[in-house]
């Protein structure tokens, strides 16, 4: 057999928590059928690149290390890797340039659900931008269209830096060879819920069936329950707690499981398509087919469409009070608990 790794980098909110989660939740199926997932687990390849990304070597080493002594396929998936710089990936290339063949993966999703995908995933990481403000800053800020000595506006700066998915293939794709760029499109919305895992296995080599469904997802809110969260990072960062002070809490309870389980009884972000949205994605792929990349799914599905839901500024305050309430009430909820089964603990040790 040869040695060979698939290296999906991304972009973000393109399904990569969704394919990292299948990935992890077959990982001994598919080392039955000669694909090796290294890592114990998804933190196990973000630890690794974030080795690669800064001057760390051991966790890096150590995965590469495990891709090395495998005789087959291996896979590696961390959207983190997208938007690096050359010196990042050439630092990947010359790590796995004695491989038989490396596959760089991009995965790609229409740009008018990206952008309220995107603002969400940035609030819940602490910021405290609007989503006019959000917007706006993307619009202005479009890679071409930047006015001449005009200011950079952050938002727009941070969505292009993680959204930019004709940069990504033509960084990856100088580095590695345009011919081992694979795209892989996120199918539109009706799609079935496997299609997207489907074309990922295609690269893979391995046919879906007898494969597990995904264990996890990366859980979306609702547009009240963001507007939560962005009014909190305010009173934290006022207090002196910005992010990634109390992640844990803010991030992984709040927003992923406590207001993540009221998203059906909230309307979600909306957005419909406007003109430069839709001559961005027209030149998007026209860029990324003079790239010649290898496409899996469809150019359509770059189509942007509307995105139904609500405009975050006419949500209506009573909505976000009742998020705020619910979110507080799990969380005094947990604590409650905690103390009671501690309590409980202390009194079987001083009867015993």
């Amino acid at each position: 057999m040869s040695r060979r790794l698939v290296l999906h980098v991304g972009a973000m909110k393109s399904g990569t928590s969704y394919i990292q989660s299948r990935l992890f939740a077959n990982k001994r199926r598919l080392a039955e059928r000669g694909i090796l997932v290294p890592g114990m687990n998804w933190l196990s390849q973000v630890m690794a690149a974030r080795d690669v990304l800064g001057d760390g070597q051991r966790q890096w080493a150590k995965m590469a290390g495990k891709v090395h002594a495998h005789d087959g396929t291996s896979v590696i998936s961390m959207e983190y890797l997208g938007p690096v710089r050359p010196v990042v990936v050439e630092r990947v290339r010359a790590t796995y340039a004695d491989l038989d063949e490396v596959t760089v993966v991009v995965t790609a999703r229409d740009l008018n659900r990206s952008i309220p995908a995107m603002w969400q995933e940035t609030v819940q990481n602490g910021r405290t931008w609007t989503f006019a403000e959000y917007v706006e800053g993307i619009e202005s800020w479009r890679p071409g269209h930047r006015g001449e000595g005009e200011s950079p506006s952050e938002a727009g700066r941070t969505f292009w830096r993680q959204q930019n998915i004709v940069r990504f293939a033509r960084t990856w794709g100088e580095a590695f060879g345009r011919d081992r760029l694979v795209l892989v499109t996120v199918p539109p919305p009706g799609a079935p819920r496997d299609l997207l895992w489907e074309r990922f296995c295609s690269v893979l080599g391995t046919d879906p069936a007898g494969l597990d469904p995904a264990r996890m997802g990366n859980e979306s809110i609702g547009a009240a329950s963001t507007l939560v969260i962005r009014r909190l990072n305010e009173l934290l960062d006022e207090a002196g707690l910005p992010f990634p002070e109390g992640t844990d809490l803010r991030k992984g309870m709040l927003a992923k499981q406590l207001l993540a389980a009221r998203k059906s009884a909230e309307p979600a972000t909306g957005l419909p398509v406007q003109p430069w949205v839709r001559d961005h994605a027209t030149h998007m792929v026209a860029s990324l087919q003079d790239l010649g990349v290898r496409l899996v799914g469809s150019w359509d599905d770059l189509t942007p469409v509307d995105v139904p839901g609500i405009d975050p500024a006419h949500v209506d305050p009573s909505d976000v009070a009742e998020a705020a309430i619910a979110g507080l009430a799990g969380l005094l909820e947990g604590q409650i608990r905690a103390a009671a089964e501690s309590e409980a603990g202390d009194d079987e040790e001083h009867t015993g």
